[in-house]
């Protein structure tokens, strides 16, 4: 119940200001313009099969800098405002008040996604000009993309409990969230095979794409939970230090 409290609170922070909305639509029309309007890549018209590919595709790269965005406050401005103090006096355990603005951050990016599904039901109207929607395919990669939101945001999370300053929780969130994504990358210039399992293995980017390919393995589920609660319980162990 405590961390539904703190959930809330997050949320009602989060749209009690224009940022909150400002942020949302920039998601929304960057999106959109990508995918449906501007001839880029990433335009799910050029495609000429039905489905959501380059969306998924896309989302990654905004969701570095969009999801850092919405966690920027729930430490930083704890401590820049002192209010954490107020947090610290409440019969409330650290572990809660993760978790709780955890779930908080969650919800305000679910509800970035949600309106997203306007773009299926425009995709699955074109089905008899093109190939038929891979319908469980999209599941998988809205499932993938929820898994992903997760992962950024426990690391911002963490970004953000350590420093009182909004700027610099803000770069260094992106910078981890980025590295972790795109580590896969550097791969492909280790001849050693071991380490290049383990560096793919690291990286979120396989095992993203991997949901996006319709595909849910044991591999690519535990690897999600086991990075978020990496980074949740670290903001855990230095929550408990300031505390100290």
């Amino acid at each position: 119940m405590k961390m539904w409290i703190i959930a809330k609170k997050e949320i009602n922070d989060f749209f009690s200001t224009w940022l909150g909305y400002t942020i949302i639509t920039i998601f929304l029309t960057t999106t959109t313009l990508f995918t449906w309007i501007l001839d880029t890549q990433f335009n799910m018209l050029n495609a000429g099969f039905a489905d959501l590919n380059a969306f998924f595709s896309l989302c990654p790269i905004i969701f570095i800098f969009l999801l850092p965005a919405i966690c920027i406050k729930s430490f930083s401005n704890e401590f820049k405002s002192e209010t954490i103090e107020i947090l610290f006096s409440k019969p409330i355990r650290n572990n809660e008040i993760i978790i709780g603005k955890f779930i908080g951050c969650f919800i305000i990016s679910f509800f970035n996604i949600i309106p997203t599904l306007i773009y299926f039901f425009g995709i699955y109207s074109l089905k008899d000009e093109v190939a038929l929607i891979d319908i469980g395919s999209t599941i998988t990669s809205y499932f993938g993309l929820l898994l992903l939101s997760c992962s950024f945001i426990s690391i911002s999370i963490f970004s953000s409990i350590l420093t009182n300053n909004q700027i610099v929780s803000f770069i260094s969130s992106v910078f981890i969230c980025f590295f972790l994504f795109f580590i896969n990358e550097f791969a492909d210039f280790i001849s050693d095979p071991k380490i290049y399992d383990v560096i793919n293995y690291i990286g979120i980017k396989e095992h993203y794409f991997s949901l996006n390919q319709g595909i849910i393995s044991a591999k690519d589920i535990s690897y999600f939970f086991a990075l978020n609660y990496l980074f949740i319980h670290l903001s855990i162990i230095y929550l408990n230090k300031i505390k100290k």
